[in-house]
């Protein structure tokens, strides 16, 4: 899996501060006007005999290897960013093409490398505090906008009714544009839960996002973002 948003050595931090200007500012409030799921329709679902499923954010993971490019990328760091905070709503219904999941993602409580995620996706070495909070300064202000783009919305349906594994069509929305992906997943139905596991590769370009850069672009972000998830989903009550 590839790597993003690269922190540098402690001896070239001072430097690179200056540069970027990566102070971390105060984190605004998630805007008022929060994306709405749509309840509803899976309660109606539901009340017709669908299997509707609600998102147990607690059990349930998005993490995302941010790795480095640039002549100097030896001088920077791989990251793992995460979100602890999914909610969502699954609906699995006979007919495959009627089977659909809505989620959210709040991008202002993403989670920076933090120490058991880092050893998951097999990123080595320790970052500093103060490293993790110019990493969480630039990534939030810089290049996601979350005080402008406080979410990120995704959609899925069934791309395909006969593919083995399954296999998702994937819509997020993010920065204010939407872009789909195709994404096999490992799906299991057990009693009282849904899980499901899969990967995707996502690129900054995607949503008209530019990678973070320093050094005038000597130590920069690679554009392709690995990303790996683990949804678990309890029946609607």
């Amino acid at each position: 899996m590839r790597r993003p948003w690269p922190l540098t050595p402690r001896f070239i931090l001072p430097f690179i501060v200056a540069l970027s200007g990566c102070a971390q500012p105060e984190r605004l409030p998630d805007a008022p006007t929060r994306p709405l799921l749509p309840e509803d329709s899976y309660i109606e679902a539901a009340r017709r005999g669908a299997a509707v499923y609600r998102i147990q954010t607690s059990a349930s993971r998005l993490l995302v290897r941010v790795g480095r490019a640039g002549p100097m990328k030896n001088l920077g760091h791989d990251h793992v960013i995460a979100s602890e905070d999914i909610e969502g709503l699954v609906m699995l219904h006979d007919d495959p093409a009627a089977s659909r999941a809505d989620l959210l993602v709040p991008l202002q409580r993403l989670v920076v490398d933090k120490a058991e995620y880092r050893a998951q996706l097999g990123v080595e070495g320790e970052v500093s505090e103060s490293a993790i909070d110019g990493t969480t300064s630039n990534m939030q202000d810089k290049v996601l906008e979350s005080a402008i783009y406080p979410w990120a919305q995704i959609s899925a349906r069934f791309a395909s009714a006969q593919s083995d594994p399954p296999t998702l069509s994937i819509s997020v929305t993010l920065h204010g544009t939407a872009f789909e992906y195709l994404v096999p997943v490992d799906l299991k139905v057990e009693p009282g839960r849904l899980v499901i596991n899969g990967e995707m590769t996502l690129r900054h370009t995607d949503f008209g996002l530019t990678p973070f850069s320093a050094m005038g672009g000597l130590l920069r972000v690679a554009e392709e973002l690995e990303l790996q998830f683990s949804l678990v989903a309890r029946p609607l009550d």
